[in-house]
């Protein structure tokens, strides 16, 4: 598939829909791995930088989507960059927005002290809990898997469980007990418990957060998976990244702390409940492409046999203790 390209004269004549006076000045492309060719855009008149995002026509829904979200967002106070324009144009669909200030948060995350770390976290935290405090609009759907209420949160929850172990029984033979009990017992709780149904992220991790040089979250990205659910979902899947994304088991009790002050054990047991059904959704979307990433799989299976063996010595702790 031939890759999207920049045509500065184009993404200029769109520029000037909004800032009429404008000149492109110069323009590179962002260095991270993203799925949508984004650049960095300078601009005079006014003196201004902005990004500019390429998308496939074909996902041109669901960067709608992100976008619509990106302004609920930055008109209710919490960091998301404003979006100026998009829509269809070179045969491409394109964003154009504010670049929000700081710089990734995994690249930040990966040089900081333990005590900047625990910062960014507690931070992290605060801002999900925002997010999750805002009323649902009508727009906050998934693509694939849209769930209306609380009721049919659990329903896929189940299914989603019955799924995953099935696939695994065989694949993950060595730790399938487990993960079978783990799952089940997560379920248990879970049927019978009173959930807060919220705004998700759902891909809610250091690589599309802003942070600045204080810690403090200055942009959140990428709502092209945000769907509506139970708010320890989001915070499950967090851990999940924060363990594999900078093999970090240490400090996610800040995460915590960041979103909410005191939680139950049947909570913190929920967010552990998360955490696995994320690795095994992983695990599963990446199964059958095994020979380039199976470096993944086998990380998969180092994370839950640590768990494991931190149970056996009962050093594996919940709530407010270090995991």
């Amino acid at each position: 598939m031939p890759e999207l390209k920049f045509n500065q004269n184009k993404v200029q004549t769109l520029i000037r829909k909004v800032f009429p006076k404008s000149s492109v000045k110069c323009h590179e492309r962002f260095s991270e791995g993203l799925v949508n060719p984004t650049f960095r855009v300078r601009i005079s008149n006014p003196s201004k930088t902005l990004v500019v995002k390429l998308g496939r026509l074909k996902r041109k829904s669901t960067i709608k989507k992100n976008n619509l979200i990106l302004n609920y967002l930055s008109e209710r106070g919490i960091p998301a960059p404003k979006v100026y324009y998009d829509g269809v144009f070179d045969r491409k669909f394109i964003t154009i927005m504010d670049l929000a200030p700081g710089e990734n948060g995994t690249s930040v995350y990966k040089n900081a002290s333990q005590k900047m770390k625990r910062k960014i976290l507690l931070n992290s935290g605060k801002a999900l809990r925002n997010i999750h405090n805002l009323r649902v609009p009508d727009f906050w759907v998934h693509q694939n898997h849209e769930i209306k209420n609380d009721k049919e949160w659990k329903s896929w929850t189940k299914l989603r469980i019955e799924k995953y172990l099935k696939f695994f029984r065989k694949k993950f033979e060595d730790i399938y007990p487990f993960l079978e009990k783990e799952l089940w017992d997560f379920w248990n709780i879970l049927e019978c418990e009173k959930i807060d149904f919220v705004p998700l992220h759902w891909d809610y991790h250091l690589s599309n957060i802003n942070i600045d040089r204080h810690g403090e979250v200055t942009g959140i990205f990428d709502f092209d998976n945000a769907m509506k659910g139970h708010s320890l979902a989001d915070l499950g899947q967090t851990e999940y990244w924060i363990v594999f994304g900078v093999d970090d088991f240490r400090n996610f009790p800040s995460f915590l702390q960041g979103y909410k002050k005191d939680y139950s054990e049947k909570e913190i047991l929920m967010i552990r409940g998360y955490f696995i059904l994320h690795l095994l959704a992983v695990s599963r979307s990446i199964w059958f492409r095994k020979k380039r990433l199976s470096w993944i799989i086998v990380k998969h299976k180092k994370i839950i046999n640590r768990i494991i063996n931190e149970n056996s010595k009962k050093e594996y702790k919940v709530g407010k203790s270090h995991r």
